[in-house]
């Protein structure tokens, strides 16, 4: 089901990147856009992006930030509807530690396109879940898709709903779920610090927020920003994906020699621009005569990402600076 069928709406009532607000990483936000702000820094989990609507009723759904109804959290919903919650649009992440299941088991496990029985290797997933709160707003505010409360006032009131039963509460869930805390930073030094903290502890990095910040659906910007653990390395290109529509023209993507014999694509990251991504195609098409200064193949690339996944899988990749020192890849 659909989160907006739930509510009682049509089915397109919001477009699938527009259905909550996104997260937009910090450095690739304006200066002049961020500047002068209260901000305040938050453990990012590493986990999937949830809404977890409660209705007048006490029927409570679990559904992806595109709206779609995960599956297999039957086990999570036990825990949230002993909570008691009043009525509302809860934001966390659905994750499970580490040691249980790696980011893409929970995904997989979960998935609102799922149709086939979980695994041997993943029947365990389900009864592991634990929601991570950092965000509400009413029904209705969400359904307009856009709240005027400051996230201050968003997460105070967070708070008293998810605190108002506590007495009923059994001992799981003190591990189950939780409301995640916020502390104010007041400069780069302590956002970095905050961030060496919790990729230390663990975590997917942090996630940085504009204390006095309206909710505002499909926003992806200043509101909210990110901070995450990375990984990079220094890549052989071995070719290119030219863009389409108003991309065509521009590379898109450059292909890189991966482990085993692998191929990954990576687009191009902060510091390349539309017109160096017309450049580059111009550059390649022209090749055949001479090598302009931006030809990528066989040239090694700064390769960057989220992280490694356990079957070797690089998550978000982008290309960085091309490393004119450099004449061995890493790989």
């Amino acid at each position: 089901m659909n989160i907006f069928e739930f509510l009682g709406l049509p089915l397109n009532h919001r477009a699938e990147g527009k259905v909550t607000q996104l997260v937009k990483h910090y450095d690739e936000v304006p200066v002049s856009a961020k500047g002068g702000k209260s901000l305040a820094g938050q453990v990012k989990k590493d986990g999937v992006c949830s809404l977890t609507v409660v209705l007048e009723n006490g029927d409570t759904r679990i559904f992806s930030r595109t709206g779609k109804e995960f599956t297999n959290t039957r086990g999570i919903l036990d825990y949230i509807d002993d909570l008691h919650l009043p009525s509302g649009v809860y934001m966390g992440e659905l994750w499970t530690p580490k040691s249980i299941a790696s980011l893409e088991q929970v995904s997989g496990a979960t998935n609102p396109n799922r149709v086939n029985p979980l695994g041997e290797d993943a029947i365990h997933i389900p009864r592991n879940l634990s929601m991570a709160f950092f965000d509400r707003v009413s029904i209705e505010q969400f359904k307009m898709g856009k709240c005027a409360d400051s996230y201050i006032h968003r997460h105070s009131a967070l708070l008293k709903c998810y605190h108002c039963n506590t007495h009923l509460r059994t001992d799981p869930l003190a591990t189950a779920t939780e409301v995640l805390p916020f502390c104010p930073v007041a400069n780069e030094e302590e956002i970095d610090s905050l961030l060496l903290e919790n990729v230390s502890n663990g975590e997917e990095g942090i996630v940085i927020r504009v204390l006095d910040a309206n909710w505002e659906a499909g926003h992806k910007g200043w509101r909210v920003m990110k901070k995450v653990r990375g990984v990079d390395y220094d890549l052989v290109c071995i070719g290119y994906e030219e863009g389409t529509g108003k991309y065509t023209g521009k590379v898109a993507n450059l292909l890189f020699k991966w482990k085993n014999g692998e191929t990954i694509k990576a687009m191009l990251g902060k510091g390349w621009t539309h017109n160096m991504a017309q450049e580059m195609f111009d550059d390649i098409k022209a090749s055949a005569n001479t090598f302009g200064p931006l030809y990528p193949i066989g040239c090694i690339f700064q390769v960057y990402a989220l992280e490694e996944s356990s079957k070797g899988k690089l998550r978000l990749v982008k290309v960085g600076e091309r490393r004119h020192d450099k004449t061995t890849p890493d790989v």
